[in-house]
């Protein structure tokens, strides 16, 4: 349905965002992170989660000797946050991800970030990790890696 929007400016945008950005939502109730999730509870965007992004978290969650469904039942209570799976990888995005990504961990979530933004031009990428904003990285996203404070700016700004 995204891909049938013809006004994409007034349109909410959709959001992909990383593990450390998932992670501080969860650990910081009143950070900017968390605020994102209540835009998008109240429409205002739409977030997608990588199911890698959750699988991360719960490693995580299992060191700490945390129950990991208290998150999955948190999660659950909002609105407009969408769990996508990474399917069909291709050798030319592996291969782009493996020069591009340091982090191999990062790799399928840059590889996520890439494809949806090739096919959508109201899809952005939140992250606080550096490797995304490396100037080639950042071309390789159309520009559309941002962090949480400017992603919220822009959707205060609509």
């Amino acid at each position: 349905m995204n891909s049938l929007r013809k006004n994409t400016q007034n349109s909410p945008p959709d959001i992909i965002i990383d593990t450390n950005t998932l992670f501080s939502a969860l650990y910081n109730p009143d950070g900017n992170e968390a605020h994102l999730l209540e835009l998008a509870d109240r429409g205002r965007c739409y977030i997608h989660l990588l199911d890698y992004v959750l699988d991360e978290i719960e490693a995580v969650f299992d060191r700490k000797g945390i129950d990991f469904d208290l998150v999955t039942d948190l999660l659950d209570t909002y609105n407009h946050l969408y769990l996508s799976e990474l399917e069909d990888l291709r050798p030319d995005e592996v291969k782009l991800a493996r020069q591009n990504i340091d982090d191999a961990s990062d790799r399928p979530i840059f590889i996520f970030a890439y494809r949806r933004i090739s096919r959508d031009g109201n899809v952005f990428f939140i992250s606080g990790d550096q490797g995304f904003f490396d100037e080639e990285v950042v071309q390789l996203l159309d520009g559309r890696v941002l962090t949480t404070r400017e992603m919220i700016e822009k959707i205060e700004e609509r």
